[in-house]
């Protein structure tokens, strides 16, 4: 299972472009978007799939599950174990303080302009291990389905 070096690089326009609309109405708004009850039905479902899943992964030799359940799997990886959901989690927080302390940082300071290349180098090698992990879950796919 060799990870693939993924090409990606962060950059920082010197311009946007911004667009005013209209503000949508609350009957659009509520229109538009996921009712709270199909929310929590949408969440009921997730759930209830994820606990069946893992049931399944548990009790099944892996030489018997089969790429259709493999393909079940795809994206909920960090929620079929409490371990990895918790590690995955603690590297999430991390990350996320800190890009957080680096901005406050640039703030305080008044180097938000000139150091953006500072964060997006923080961002990169933070999330490095995310990187890595999405990359070794794509080639375990690979490996597994490729038969």
């Amino acid at each position: 299972n060799s990870c693939i070096q993924c090409s990606r690089s962060v950059r920082f326009s010197e311009t946007s472009t911004l667009a005013i609309i209209e503000r949508a109405s609350k009957e659009e708004l509520e229109r538009r978007w996921y009712s709270k009850e199909e929310r929590d039905g949408l969440r009921a479902d997730l759930t209830r799939h994820l606990l069946q899943t893992r049931a399944k992964l548990a009790t099944t030799p892996m030489s018997s599950i089969g790429q259709d359940d493999l393909y079940e799997c795809i994206g909920m990886e960090r929620l079929l174990s409490l371990e990895v959901y918790l590690h995955t989690r603690e590297h999430r927080s991390i990350h996320v303080g800190a890009i957080l302390a680096e901005q406050d940082c640039q703030r305080i300071l008044g180097t938000h302009n000139k150091e953006q290349l500072a964060l997006a180098l923080l961002s990169e090698q933070s999330s490095e291990w995310s990187v890595v992990r999405a990359c070794n879950i794509a080639a375990g796919y690979w490996d597994a389905l490729k038969k």
